[in-house]
């Protein structure tokens, strides 16, 4: 199994205590494959090392569950997200709230606060789109909720859509260590674990952090003023001389929002007052952290990725310098490579988040609702040709059907993204569709997710074995687990299914949405009528079907849905015994019914007020009615909800239908499959009792 541990801080480590990067993560998870557990314990960090974690994760070619073993906070709550399944421990802690940043850019004007708060709303709704597509809320729902820096623990986790599952059975670990005092709302618990840090970092740098990693502070006598300012313009001008020489034939123009990023140090000059009050000590500090929270402002503006302004910032470079570098590489029209890492990798990230937001934009146009993500608004106006066509980089106008047939053959053939863009979309609202259907048999029965498709043991009600004194001696007498034999059974299921040329060519997302739409029906209905097909009838491990008389649990002769009747099936479940012989004492609280008697079910519990003693109808309110079209006869049983007679599941990881493709855009369309596994078993005859009708 794969696993990686990403406990610490995210970005960096202020405390000597463990960090992690985003770099150190896809290098964990390089040449992986299949199912990948991320187990997290970490107080949080730099905001953006956070989202290209995220993104890494997100996009890793299997299924990720994701354990937060202690706390996930901040940036660490936003990798959690990543998960498809993600569990929580008892007493492990969740937080989510704003990104935040102490620094400014320049002399901290008017004008650098407002270009520091509109690069955080950027950094907060991309953060706020992920969490609001986890917890099905919209963005400005996540929005408040992050407002508010919000603490969940497990089950709260879960209730508000930020986790799938708790796992009760496993205590948490001791939380990261980490100065939560940072946020203002952190429990006194957390807060005394920042109370006992070493001061390795001055309360500024460690504020900083949470937008960018300082520098490390050079030690030694300070620069006097003047020399300072000249030793750094000579400095620049020698990286731009030296950049210049990389390519002498680039004829840069000024972009004219970067001039405005790029010198913060020009302010200062124009200020000779604030420079004679300035500490050149003080600055010798400061400015590091006013340097790094800038190149990562404008990373974040540019959605550069947080490695590439993490190098900058650890090759040294000023904001000019940084910015400098960044527009030759652009105008080159090459990828910018990270530090330590092949040039392909980045090309892969900014092809992932691509994929991710064009997926995003697909599925809402299917849908016909708002992006999930505002990283996905710039492709919401484009066609499902034009994105295939901005898939394999197509230049050229797009006139006829031909051309669109062409774009579409191209894009599928290819080693393009757009069949995995379409597939993910399509996924997504199978999944929606899918998730609108209960189905009812998953009101008697209790879920039991596979781990694998070998069969699955069973136990039954009671069979923990019974306490017994301890005598004088201290004697401790030992049970033993009754083996039932009873095992529940998974099966794959598939189904081909065709997205024709037509749908394709005219784009009609429409027809694409409603031919998904009946297909999640179709999937709902195909485990409503393969459970009971097999758990009505089912037959238990020593050859006698579930309900039989030697079980005390199937009716002598058949009757009508009345007090008498339900009585005697009450009488028999209430006597039912555990393998010790011990009474269970079970109660029905379900009467599953057919068609057949639906009126007299709703009619025998409904609540009324009787007139007279022998009206009085004693399960009036105490049963709950439900009703399938699985059977087809008079026959009505009586379950218990404690001791549910069987069990369905899936494939962990693998909770719904899932659309796969299967051929590329041909003479047909898109070919692809539905698959599904799904799987059930009888647990136990003691929590039902059958009267045939």
């Amino acid at each position: 199994m794969n696993e990686i541990f990403l406990t610490g801080t995210v970005g960096n480590s202020f405390w000597e205590e463990d960090c992690f990067t985003a770099k150190t993560v896809r290098e964990m998870i390089a040449g992986m494959s299949g199912p990948l557990t991320v187990r997290i314990n970490s107080g949080g960090g730099i905001a953006t090392e956070g989202q290209a974690i995220y993104t890494s994760l997100k996009n890793y070619d299997g299924d990720v569950t994701v354990i937060i073993e202690g706390i996930a906070a901040s940036a660490a709550s936003l990798i959690a997200m990543a998960g498809d399944k993600i569990v929580m421990p008892l007493g492990s802690i969740m937080m989510v709230h704003d990104p935040a940043n102490w620094w400014t850019q320049g002399r901290g004007t008017e004008d650098d606060h407002l270009h520091a708060a509109k690069s955080l709303s950027v950094l907060a709704n991309a953060y706020a789109g992920i969490y609001a597509a986890r917890a099905g809320i919209s963005v400005e729902e996540a929005r408040d909720i992050m407002k508010a820096e919000t603490y969940f623990d497990g089950p709260g986790a879960v209730e508000a859509g930020f986790a799938t599952e708790t796992d009760e059975g496993t205590d948490a670990a001791a939380v990261a260590l980490f100065d939560y005092r940072l946020y203002p709302k952190a429990p006194e618990s957390l807060r005394q674990i920042g109370d006992g840090l070493a001061r390795q970092a001055n309360v500024s740098m460690i504020a900083a952090m949470m937008a960018a990693p300082s520098q490390t502070k050079q030690k030694g006598k300070a620069m006097p003023k003047g020399k300072k300012a000249q030793g750094r313009a000579q400095m620049d001008d020698q990286e731009e001389g030296r950049l210049e020489e990389d390519d002498p034939e680039l004829n840069e123009e000024d972009d004219p929002e970067l001039e405005q990023e790029d010198d913060p140090e020009a302010e200062e000059d124009e200020d000779p007052e604030a420079e004679e009050d300035d500490d050149p000590e003080a600055e010798e500090e400061d400015e590091p952290n006013a340097h790094a929270t800038a190149i990562l402002n404008f990373a974040a503006s540019r959605k550069i990725g947080a490695d590439i302004a993490m190098g900058w910032i650890k090759r040294g470079l000023t904001i000019r310098q940084a910015t400098k570098e960044y527009k030759m590489k652009h105008a080159r029209g090459a990828t910018m490579a990270r530090p330590g890492a092949p040039r392909s990798s980045i090309i892969r990230d900014e092809r992932s988040t691509r994929r991710t937001a064009m997926a995003s934009a697909l599925h809402a146009q299917i849908t016909g609702r708002d992006p999930s993500t505002p990283a996905a608004r710039p492709y919401m106006d484009m066609s499902l040709v034009e994105m295939a066509a901005a898939a394999i980089g197509h230049r050229g106008k797009i006139r006829s059907a031909g051309d669109k047939v062409t774009v579409f053959m191209d894009a599928s053939h290819s080693t393009s993204d757009f069949p995995a863009i379409f597939q993910n979309a399509l996924n997504r609202v199978l999944l929606e569709r899918y998730s609108e259907f209960q189905p009812t048999y998953r009101s008697i029965s209790k879920k039991k997710n596979f781990r694998d498709f070998r069969p699955m043991p069973l136990v039954r009600a009671g069979d923990f074995p019974m306490l017994l004194p301890v005598g004088e001696t201290g004697e401790i007498k030992w049970g033993t687990f009754g083996e039932s034999g009873e095992t529940a059974v998974i099966v794959p299921y598939a189904r081909g299914l065709t997205i024709s040329r037509q749908m394709m060519i005219n784009d009609d997302l429409g027809a694409i949405n409603d031919l998904l739409s009946s297909y999640g029906e179709t999937v709902a209905h195909f485990e409503e009528r393969t459970f009971y097909s097999g758990a009505l009838t089912a037959v238990l491990s020593d050859g006698n079907p579930l309900f039989h008389a030697s079980r005390n649990n199937l009716a002598p002769a058949g009757g009508g849905i009345e007090a008498d009747t339900v009585s005697a099936g009450r009488a028999a479940m209430r006597v039912q015994e555990s393998i010790d012989g011990l009474k269970l004492n079970l109660s029905p609280s379900i009467l599953l019914v057919g068609p057949e008697n639906e009126t007299a079910a709703e009619m025998f519990v409904a609540q009324i007020t009787p007139t007279a003693t022998e009206a009085v109808n004693p399960f009036s309110g105490k049963l709950k009615p439900v009703v399938t079209t699985e059977i087809e006869d008079g026959a009505w049983y009586l379950l218990s909800e404690r001791a549910p007679c069987w069990v369905y599941g899936f494939l962990e990881g693998q909770e719904a239908p899932r659309v796969r493709t299967e051929e590329p855009f041909g003479t047909q369309g898109f070919s692809m499959t539905v698959e599904h596994d799904f799987g059930f078993g009888a647990a136990d005859f003691r929590g039902g009792w059958k009267n045939p009708g």
